[in-house]
């Protein structure tokens, strides 16, 4: 096989899974615009009311997802279609498409590794939905003691993987093999 082909299968590859994960991101987050539209967390209340026989509360972090449903749904969106046009521009050759996607990879690293910082208030949330586990804003039961920071290394542990993962792609974007690709179809005649 000639040096360029495995370069070049390489950035093929990497443009149709981004194209894939871009394009079910955006049509997950559609979907999920069409399902905020028709629930509110006050149709939800009212049917675990039904259900409980009583006026069960909703938790507060299952309450304020589906208070701004519309606007995660959207956030979906806006995250999912760079990368479809960015999958895109790698798919053909495109030099913004490579820089790009090395962008987007360094600016997700650093997000992960930023967003660590809210497993402490996920988890205090999550066992606050839990009905007699926690009241919110309560220490934990003692056993339960050692989940935040579980949580908080496997967290670290996942981030570590992905900015590994990150990086060996953004390492192979910039090796020479892969941006001859972009130059040589930045040179050539445009008629596609």
């Amino acid at each position: 096989m000639p040096p360029g082909d495995g370069a070049r299968g390489f950035v093929t590859g990497l443009a149709w899974i981004s194209i894939a994960m871009g394009a079910l991101g955006v049509g997950s987050g559609l979907l999920e615009l069409l399902a905020a539209q028709a629930s509110t967390a006050e149709g939800v209340q009212q049917l675990l009311g039904a259900l409980g026989g009583g006026a069960l509360a909703l938790p507060p972090m299952l309450r304020w997802t589906l208070e701004h449903s519309v606007e995660i749904s959207l956030a979906g969106i806006v995250l999912s279609a760079p990368m479809l046009w960015l999958g895109w521009g790698l798919l053909r050759r495109r030099e913004w498409g490579r820089v790009g996607f090395i962008v987007f990879l360094a600016i997700g690293t650093l997000l992960t590794f930023g967003l660590i910082w809210l497993v402490p208030e996920v988890l205090d949330q999550t066992l606050s939905m839990q009905l007699d586990l926690q009241a919110p804003g309560q220490p934990l039961p003692p056993e339960l003691a050692g989940v935040e920071d579980a949580a908080m290394v496997m967290s670290l542990a996942v981030a570590l993987v992905l900015a590994a993962l990150h990086g060996a792609i953004i390492w192979t974007l910039c090796t020479p093999a892969v941006r001859g690709q972009f130059a040589a179809a930045g040179a050539a005649p445009r008629g596609d």
